[in-house]
């Protein structure tokens, strides 16, 4: 594992937990320490919520060996790259990496965006090359979108997947190297809707955010978007698309609601205000409020049999 920041320890306490041993990778060495920090906090608010039986990080620390040095990752068979999304770090560090690659391993990078296509060439060995896309919070969210480059071969995808099912995680496959791979773009389709009705003035953003919240939303850890199709109707769904997508936003680009915030300086939370005002709202409460929230869901669904043990 390449990265011990926001999302290479929850991905490292994963794969630990699952009995498999870890080198976590990072060129900083304060940042194993806040890593350790991490998963303990992690195992706790696990424990906290029934979804592991033991908050003691000693067994799953015990399997983390940490390093500077890409050496250590020699005997390998799969390498996780989680470092910042930017396609220039990610190619550096792969031709730094191939010199140490043993001749069987796997290297998966983490991106969310950047197409495999761009990346693999960088190892020397792009038949090997895949992506293992987590979600935040790593440690809780078992959905890893593993994606088929060009050049990446049958085997390398079949032997990553069946690993992450190891693991207890719930890998898809994904036959065709796209930028944003599927789930973020299904995200920015319905960002892309959402902020141009916004901008339109059909709705406010605070109830578009409403409207989301308390219709389907609660609906898609149960089945998702094309079983509901499925359930709803077929005949239905194909009217709907009919009439509807013919209206639907095609834009290209962010639209002058959004631009005038960013340019404004506006970037949300982490600025004190974005469409909503976060002046008197700390950045770290606020995250946890919503990890807490977030936990309690996990917990509600796994009760019900909706989300993996």
């Amino acid at each position: 594992m390449i990265g011990a920041g926001l999302m290479g320890h929850g991905i490292a306490q994963v794969f630990a937990i699952s009995d498999h041993p870890v080198v976590l990778i990072d060129a900083q060495p304060a940042a194993f320490e806040a890593a350790e920090r991490k998963i303990t906090r992690n195992l706790e608010l696990m424990t906290e919520y029934g979804l592991r039986s033991s908050a003691d990080p000693g067994p799953v620390l015990d399997r983390i060996r940490f390093s500077t040095d890409l050496a250590d990752l020699s005997d390998r068979s799969l390498i996780i790259e989680a470092v910042t999304e930017k396609l220039d770090v990610k190619r550096a560090l792969y031709r730094e990496l191939a010199p140490h690659l043993a001749d069987d391993t796997v290297v998966a990078s983490n991106t969310s965006s950047i197409p495999i296509r761009d990346m693999a060439s960088a190892t020397g060995r792009p038949d090997r090359f895949t992506t293992t896309h987590f979600f935040r919070p790593a440690y809780l969210c078992p959905m890893v979108e593993v994606t088929k480059g060009e050049s990446t071969s049958e085997a390398t995808v079949v032997a990553v997947v069946d690993l992450l099912r190891g693991a207890g995680l719930r890998p898809v496959r994904i036959n065709v190297d796209l930028p944003g791979q599927v789930a973020n773009r299904l995200r920015q389709a319905l960002f892309r809707e959402a902020i141009d009705l916004v901008d339109r003035g059909v709705i406010s953003a605070e109830d578009i955010d409403e409207l989301t919240a308390f219709s389907f939303s609660p609906r898609m850890p149960l089945m998702g978007v094309i079983r509901d199709r499925d359930l709803a109707g077929l005949d239905i769904a194909l009217s709907g698309t009919d009439s509807v997508w013919p209206d639907l936003s095609n834009a290209e680009r962010g639209p002058d609601v959004l631009r005038d915030l960013v340019e404004g300086g506006h970037y949300g939370l982490k600025t004190g205000r974005g469409f909503y005002d976060w002046a008197n709202v700390d950045f770290g409460s606020e995250w946890e409020r919503l990890e807490r929230q977030q936990l309690e869901v996990y917990a509600a669904l796994r009760r019900i049999g909706a989300w993996p043990e």
